[in-house]
């Protein structure tokens, strides 16, 4: 049975607002219904609470807002005039002062004080006030005392329908300043001149990018994303980077299901402003929003269909995402972005090339180099990702050794064939490729070129210093000792000389490279590794320095990491950590104490204990992993809802015997070196003699299981036997 619809009753409009009606009806009159009010009625709003859009009450003469603010109400009658032609007069904004930028991106409470609000003062930052639309400028100190009355309301940037090839999309709330065309020309132009060089900001094609941009066509989302990065990474604090990263993260999120190649590409340089101003929870996250959107677009396979540019930018866009894996992953398989197996795309080619929209033939990642009819020309992006595939081998390598999963007797051949992949590398350099002063000096792309042999000396340090023995990152010690002795002082020199080599081109480069130019955190990683190698290994026989000596090639690592990378958040524990042990060495060589084979004492353990403590001693990540340093908190006791906290016993069986004995000998609490007994955790203290790898440790490295052991026998694992 359908029932009935009631008919729309029409709207009965009152005889006079002002009159008091009578609540009782007059004797023997038959009542009407029109007169009767109706509980939907409509009730009367005066014009000062409609401007405002507030609840009006409806109050005869004066509603209760105006009267409390003090406003002219329209119910008001003035004398003369009918009802019909009374003036609205607009009331007087009394809003509160919006807060200020840095506060509005934190999302902190604002004051609004002047010149500064309180909080930036307590947190000693910059305070800077958004541009009003009156003035167009940005307000700050006194000149907000004489807008603050101003037209303040926020506003949403609004898009059109055309579409995202012409850049005009919604990027969210624009309460700040918003981006003058002159100033996104400027860091644009900076991008390309600074951040372009380096491997991971090479995926935007410079014509286009600038042609668009001069032009105002560019993706409004890329263009915020390129201007807040850049403004950060030159460190320009005047400009409002923080804003603009926040505005392009909102618009990548807001679409999030409608993939895009500008998105993608903006999402990039969203994760690493995230990287670099020490958000590393929200840049990991996102991470995997970059790796899901780039799978979505097949970016992993070659579509000869489109023009040479085009092509060129999305490998050069997807192996940017290969290269974040650097940041989290180190190593680790299941916190792998982009699986070797997975990518089916050449090599980036040379920048002339791609600038020019030139087909180059580069190559694979993988690539056997004893096949005949190679025609292949790589250069230098292409050999660093080659290399950066090589060493992720070697980190896996390392992990495997350090679980006592690989044996001693294939050790050796390991190295050998590495060794060799890592010199058919180097052969297949261009001769200007080559590392010489020379060649560093006339070099077009010289961040490019000592990034790359540093890379490649750091991978035989970390092969190396499996043979170091009292090294915290040195092989367990029944390795040790089942290696001949004359092979294991083969490794600690050669493991020592490429150490040397590394700070040697540092102090090339500081003194004869451009100043000017940015470097990525690996430069920095490998600075920091080879001091600690050399400065560790200054008293063993045979080492080119002695302690003296080996401090003081540590201080040019120091130098360059304070140098090129003062306001980076992702290298500062690195700094920090070569600072205390430079202190400790100097102490030491002061003081002339024998103590071979030992380090300082290590800092005090950050690991959270609110995870997992299997996952803990299988992946022993450092101070200095960006993964370690987001401090990610498992919150599963939450899901059975408050209870009694209660000791749980530890596992009983094979399950314990198996941890145990997954603990290597550079765990905290790990043995020191031959003959030293484990101590358990009730009891942990840490050798003197030994530098914990979970504290100080190689940035690449972190600690897992045999399952993520591949490519050492030179070829990847197809996708059928890793799943």
């Amino acid at each position: 049975m359908t029932e009935a619809l009631r008919p729309l009753r029409p709207l009965q409009v009152s005889r006079d607002l002002h009159e008091p009606q009578s609540s009782q009806a007059k004797p023997g009159a038959v009542s009407s219904p029109i007169s009767t009010p109706h509980p939907l009625k409509k009730r009367a709003i005066c014009s000062q609470c409609r401007i405002r859009k507030v609840r009006c009450d409806g109050r005869p003469n004066i509603c209760q807002n105006c009267d409390r603010l003090g406003f002219e109400c329209s119910f008001q009658q003035s004398p003369g005039k009918s009802p019909g032609q009374y003036v609205v007069k607009l009331p007087e904004r009394r809003r509160r002062m919006q807060a200020c930028i840095p506060c509005h991106s934190k999302k902190t409470r604002c004051l609004g004080e002047l010149p500064s609000c309180s909080s930036c003062v307590r947190r000693n930052r910059a305070c800077v006030y958004p541009r009003t639309k009156k003035h167009g400028s940005i307000a700050s100190g006194n000149s907000l005392a004489e807008i603050s009355g101003a037209d303040d309301q926020a506003t949403q940037q609004r898009a059109g329908d055309a579409s995202p090839a012409q850049g005009v999309e919604m990027v969210g709330p624009t309460e700040g300043p918003a981006l003058d065309h002159n100033a996104a020309l400027d860091l644009m132009e900076a991008y390309f001149r600074h951040l372009y060089p380096l491997p991971s900001f090479a995926f935007l094609h410079k014509p286009t990018v600038l042609q668009r941009c001069r032009s105002q066509t560019i993706n409004e989302t890329l263009k915020l994303a390129i201007c807040a990065v850049t403004a950060l990474q030159l460190h320009r604090t005047s400009l409002c980077h923080d804003l603009w990263a926040q505005q392009a993260e909102q618009s990548i999120l807001q679409q999030m299901g409608r993939p895009s190649i500008f998105n993608l590409q903006a999402l990039l340089l969203v994760i690493r402003y995230r990287i670099e101003s020490g958000e590393f929870p929200t840049a990991f996250m996102l991470a995997a929003l970059a790796a899901r959107t780039a799978l979505a677009l097949r970016l992993n396979y070659e579509r000869p269909e489109l023009s040479d540019v085009a092509q060129e930018a999305r490998r050069r866009l997807f192996w940017a995402l290969y290269l974040l894996d650097d940041f989290f992953c180190v190593g680790l398989r299941e916190f792998e972005l982009c699986p070797e197996e997975t990518i089916h795309l050449q090599l980036p080619c040379d920048e002339d090339h791609f600038e020019a929209g030139r087909h180059v033939h580069t190559g694979v990642l993988r690539h056997d180099p004893r096949s005949s009819g190679d025609t292949t020309v790589v250069g230098l992006r292409g050999m660093s990702l080659r290399l950066t595939s090589v060493r992720r081998a070697v980190m896996r390598f390392n992990r495997k050794v350090g679980l006592g999963d690989e044996l001693s007797s294939t050790i050796g051949e390991s190295i050998r064939r590495f060794e060799e992949e890592l010199g058919w590398l180097k052969a297949a350099l261009r001769p200007n490729d080559q590392y010489s002063v020379p060649n560093l000096t006339s070099s077009k792309w010289q961040a490019q070129l000592i990034m790359l042999h540093m890379s490649w000396h750091q991978c035989h340090c970390d092969m190396y210093r499996l043979g170091l023995d009292g090294y915290s990152e040195a092989a367990p010690s029944p390795v040790l000792l089942a290696l001949h002795p004359r092979d294991r002082t083969k490794m600690q020199l050669k493991c020592l000389e490429h150490a040397e080599s590394i700070i040697r081109i540092v102090s090339d480069f500081l003194n004869h490279g451009d100043g000017e130019c940015l470097l990525e955190r690996d430069a920095a990683v490998c600075a920091f590794e080879s001091a600690r190698l050399v400065m560790f290994g200054s008293r063993i026989l045979g080492a080119a320095s002695n302690l003296d000596m080996a401090v003081g090639k540590a201080k040019l690592s120091h130098n360059l990491i304070t140098r090129f990378f003062p306001y980076s958040a992702s290298t500062q524990p690195l700094r920090k950590d070569l600072e205390r042990l430079i202190t400790s060495y100097s102490v030491r060589l002061a003081l002339q104490t024998q103590e071979a084979f030992s380090e300082p004492d290590p800092p005090s353990a950050r690991s959270s204990t609110k995870v997992s403590q299997y996952a803990t001693s299988r992946q022993r990540l450092s101070v200095q992993s960006l993964l370690l340093q987001s401090d990610f908190v498992d919150d599963s006791n939450e899901i059975a809802g408050p209870t009694q906290a209660t000791e749980i016993p530890p596992p009983s069986g094979g399950m314990q015997t198996a941890h145990v004995s997954a603990v290597p000998r550079n765990h905290p609490w790990g043995t020191a070196g031959p003959g030293n007994s484990q101590v358990p955790p009730a009891g942990l203290s840490l050798d003197a003699r030994q530098e914990d790898a979970g504290l100080i440790f190689n940035p690449w490295m972190g600690f897992t299981g045999s399952e993520d052991m591949y490519g050492v026998s030179g070829r990847p694992l197809g996708a059928d036997d890793e799943f």
